[in-house]
């Protein structure tokens, strides 16, 4: 029975051997909330057995799968923010052509940084062989498609974004204006018409930004990745395209209800994990709390102390000291103004599993998508800042829906702060619509993680099955500019032979018709 036991066990071993695939994760974007969001599916893999590499700026949290080889690359964010990108707040009110300027900017001299890097440099040039390259290239990074090449293997995209028009045009699907938004406008999926036009003007300044952006990609791609037998790769815009599927960190719990291609798959909530047990201290302030609890926090990137005046802070020290309800208040550094005695502040909070408590009645954050899909899975309202990038897009499908309000930066007053805390704390139209959408979200057929993992084993099991043909078609035969151009000619050949043929039949009429004979 033991010998036949081991042998069952020993034939479990090998099979699984045999299904695991080498996979590269080369992932050098600094950005932390990038990170955040695809190192569950990263983990998830190891464990399966799969050999992973992961080349990050980001460490993964200990202990690693032992399946998993972490190469770390330097966070050279903190060194060029201030060089390649403005504040915080004036990034959010750019424009969308010098939005994506600088998102193009920013991404450039990021990947510039990394990609000349030892570490990245070894992979690039080593003779390892991959079954699959994961990679997040739809979000200025561009040039790591090149590995596609270098390994011979398929290309799996991750995007931490989510509603992206380059990402929809590079997958074989362009944005229709007439309903479709881009992460970077603050507009819903009911246009009037003027929204629309604004919309359209978006939509196509955002292609031709990017368009042009990515012939400066094509240079970096071609100077860092100059491996042998590179100069028989394709262009950046084939190798973009050619990707055999594309996890979204969305969902339409969250955002807007848009046609994808068959390849772009809705993964959000990858980010959430089992709820941990809150540190002692917390939980005896969050179950000693009966009036309830409201978390403000900004996120990972965003920085109070610098993006907030002393005033704004007053605005909020007094607001909350009139509240019966208990704040745990996230404040970056160990320099904490002073604050009212029923507000906890600290450099960090366990985020997750603070928001499942049931004493948690609100959540004032940025609006970055992660914190937002936290707060739904935890059907907590929110009262949203936003700053930069998705935000402002994020807050407005979260005012839309009925489980927030939003506030602008530049309105932080005590008047505004009050009135917005109140209402979300005393409307209970807010919690109503909450659970609504946590309801939404969680009816799913397997969980975010578990689904990402799937369609990435699906891509090693079948390829580019997924892709459609729309990705290598060219614009003149995608937007049936042919068929339409032979259309109108022919429109116009049977208007000039019509008017031709009408012209001959006037003329023969004209001269059968009888004489009139002149009176003598």
């Amino acid at each position: 029975m033991h010998i036949a036991l081991r042998l069952l066990i020993l034939v479990a071993l090998w099979l699984q051997v045999g299904e695991a695939a080498k996979i590269l994760v080369f992932i050098p974007f600094p950005m932390k909330s990038h990170h955040f969001a695809f190192q569950p599916i990263v983990r998830e893999l190891a464990e399966r057995g799969h050999q992973v590499t992961y080349l990050t700026a980001v460490p993964m949290e200990k202990p690693l799968p032992k399946s998993l080889r972490q190469i770390l690359v330097p966070n050279v964010l903190n060194t060029l923010q201030h060089d390649v990108l403005p504040g915080f707040v004036s990034f959010g009110k750019m424009s969308t052509p010098t939005m994506s300027l600088y998102f193009g900017k920013a991404g450039r001299t990021i990947m510039d940084a990394t990609l000349g890097t030892p570490e990245a440099q070894k992979i690039i040039h080593s003779d390892e062989k991959f079954d699959l390259v994961i990679h997040e290239a739809f979000f200025v990074s561009e040039p790591v498609v090149a590995l596609q090449h270098k390994f011979n293997a398929p290309g799996v995209a991750l995007m931490p974004l989510a509603d992206s028009s380059w990402l929809h045009e590079m997958s074989g699907l362009t944005d229709n204006p007439a309903y479709m938004i881009d992460f970077k406008t603050d507009f819903t999926d009911r246009l009037t018409f003027f929204q629309r036009v604004h919309n359209l003007y978006h939509l196509v300044a955002t292609l031709i930004v990017s368009y042009a952006d990515l012939y400066l990609m094509q240079g970096l791609m071609d100077k860092h990745f100059n491996y042998t037998g590179w100069e028989n790769r394709p262009s950046i815009v084939r190798l973009l395209g050619d990707q055999a599927l594309i996890l979204v960190n969305s969902h339409h719990s969250v955002g807007y209800n848009f046609p994808r291609a068959p390849h772009v798959k809705e993964v959000g909530g990858i980010n959430l994990r089992p709820t941990k047990p809150l540190p002692q201290d917390l939980e005896l302030l969050l179950n000693d709390s009966p009036e309830g609890v409201i978390y403000f926090s900004l996120g990972s990137n965003i920085d109070m102390s610098q993006v907030s005046s002393k005033g704004i802070r007053d605005a909020f020290s007094n607001v909350f000291a009139k509240l019966k309800q208990r704040v745990l208040w996230k404040w970056t550094g160990k320099d904490f103004p002073p604050v009212p005695s029923n507000v906890y502040m600290s450099d960090w909070f366990p985020q997750q599993d603070i928001l499942v408590h049931k004493n948690v009645k609100l959540f004032i954050t940025h609006g970055g998508l992660l914190s937002i899909t936290e707060a739904v899975n935890s059907a907590v309202p929110l009262i949203g800042i936003p700053f930069f990038s998705d935000q402002r897009k994020n807050l407005k499908q979260i005012t839309t829906a009925g489980f927030g309000l939003g506030l602008e930066f530049e309105n932080l007053t005590e008047s505004s702060i009050s009135w917005a805390v109140n209402e979300v704390l005393n409307n209970e139209r807010y919690k109503k619509q909450a659970l609504i959408q946590q309801s939404i979200f969680r009816d799913r057929p397997m969980k975010p993680v578990e689904e990402s993992v799937y369609w990435i084993e699906y891509v090693l099991r079948h390829g580019k099955a997924l892709q459609p043909a729309s990705v290598h078609m060219p614009l003149y035969q995608l937007l049936l500019l042919d068929v339409l151009g032979v259309i109108a000619a022919g429109v116009l050949l049977v208007i000039v032979i019509t008017k031709k043929l009408f012209g001959v039949v006037l003329s023969c009429l004209r001269s059968n018709k009888p004489k009139k004979l002149k009176q003598k």
